[in-house]
């Protein structure tokens, strides 16, 4: 107990950026012989002077002079805690900590958010990274990212970007590719997101990052799919002038035109169909063993899937030849999903956690709790996204009543409210 409110009140010291750098030292000095009520009352002073500094209009050269001083005086701090210093001030990475802006940094910020996801959470950041540093650096020529996204659903693959464009404070826009019709007919048009884009960001939305969701929807039979894809290609190549309306009102048609090779495009979708190509592949080349089903591989079959499984599936070199980086982001097991509930930045029990605390009811959840919410969740098909929508069912009948003083969700509480 004593070490854990040593480390909150250490990293309080971080986000309070006033604190002379002699004050934070002793402070620090003081820790192993201080007694706990000093120190819960120390947290207390902090936490309120934190709260005053991100409510004042503040001078940022205070944040650079301070984690230049803690750097130099007490040891290095984490990209983590200077996104968290940061926080309201209207600064960036960038300026606060130039240093501290490398792929690595942005990943294991990411996989805070991102569980269990690695190797996605690696591709991602990069991507992020060379799409800033591009942006910054409009003189130099660098290499263009983009990046395709292919798993089942819930499993973080627009969270991450989403969770990546407010860290940077990039302009971000969702195409939903299942509802899409070709230009020039009233729906939803690849140009829709980019006339929504325009009318909150201006000229600033020219290093938007644009994620096409559903990707895969546009390869099926459709009327429209095969216009929708030349404009599409259109619209990600490199040399391309995107003309698109200025509002989305229906009686105003002013266009405005904008060059689309400053901003970052990320595919995403499920690929259903590329199992096959995939299976055809591998029995061709003797590896595994087919039988009357098909190849038998270990696993998801989405671990064999190359970039020229990806071309076949695309049957257009052109689109091939515009997306650099594949990833998988893979089916959660009941580990990741564990993990995010109890550790997870954002995990759902934080909002129960508020809820009950409203009314003074002390809430948890035990690991074998969340294991079996975990369990559920997989059992039905719902992904993380479906995981607070089940724990509000599991909760609904205490969330009314009310009338206990704690409430502790075990596997029992878990088993009896989904059996």
């Amino acid at each position: 107990m004593s070490e854990k409110l040593n480390q909150q009140i250490r990293h309080l010291l971080f986000l309070n950026p006033l604190l002379d750098i002699r004050v934070i030292k002793n402070h620090l000095a003081k820790l192993p012989s201080q007694l706990k009520n000093d120190k819960l009352e120390t947290i207390r002073l902090l936490t309120k002077q934190r709260m005053d500094f991100v409510n004042s209009s503040s001078n940022n050269g205070y944040i650079k002079r301070h984690i230049r001083n803690w750097e130099k005086e007490i040891g290095p701090v984490s990209f983590g805690d200077v996104v968290q210093l940061i926080e309201g001030s209207g600064m960036t990475i960038m300026e606060a900590a130039p240093h501290l802006f490398v792929p690595q940094q942005i990943e294991q910020w990411l996989s805070k958010y991102l569980i269990g996801q690695p190797e996605y959470a690696r591709k991602l950041s990069f991507c992020f990274y060379l799409h800033k540093i591009r942006n910054n650096n409009e003189q130099l020529n660098l290499p263009r990212p983009s990046l395709l996204v292919h798993g089942p659903s819930g499993v973080g693959k627009t969270y991450g970007p989403h969770k990546l464009a407010e860290l940077f404070q990039v302009p971000f826009g969702v195409v939903n590719c299942n509802n899409l019709v070709q230009e020039g007919i009233i729906g939803n048009t690849l140009t829709t997101v980019f006339t929504q884009l325009y009318m909150k960001y201006k000229e600033d939305m020219s290093s938007a990052v644009i994620i096409f969701d559903e990707f895969d929807k546009l390869f099926e039979k459709g009327y429209y799919n095969e216009r929708i894809l030349n404009e599409l290609l259109n619209i990600i190549d490199d040399d391309n002038t995107l003309t698109f309306n200025q509002t989305d009102t229906i009686y105003h048609y002013e266009k405005t035109s904008m060059k689309t090779n400053k901003m970052l495009f990320i595919f995403t979708g499920v690929f259903r169909g590329i199992e096959d190509i995939v299976r055809k592949r591998l029995n061709d080349h003797g590896i595994g063993f087919a039988n009357g089903n098909g190849l038998n591989m270990e696993g998801d079959y989405h671990q064999y899937v190359t970039n020229d499984d990806f071309a076949r599936y695309f049957h257009r070199d052109e689109l091939t030849g515009r997306i650099q980086q594949y990833v998988y982001a893979r089916e959660l097991e009941v580990d990741d999903m564990v993990n995010i509930l109890l550790h997870s930045e954002e995990s759902p029990v934080t909002t129960f956690v508020n809820y009950f605390k409203m009314r003074d009811i002390d809430f948890s959840v035990t690991e074998d709790g969340a294991r079996a919410i975990a369990a559920a969740s997989i059992r039905q098909h719902l992904g993380v996204r479906g995981l607070k929508s089940l724990m509000f069912n599991i909760l609904s009948d205490e969330m009314y009543a009310m009338n206990t003083p704690q409430i502790i969700v075990d596997k029992y509480f878990v088993d009896l409210k989904t059996a």
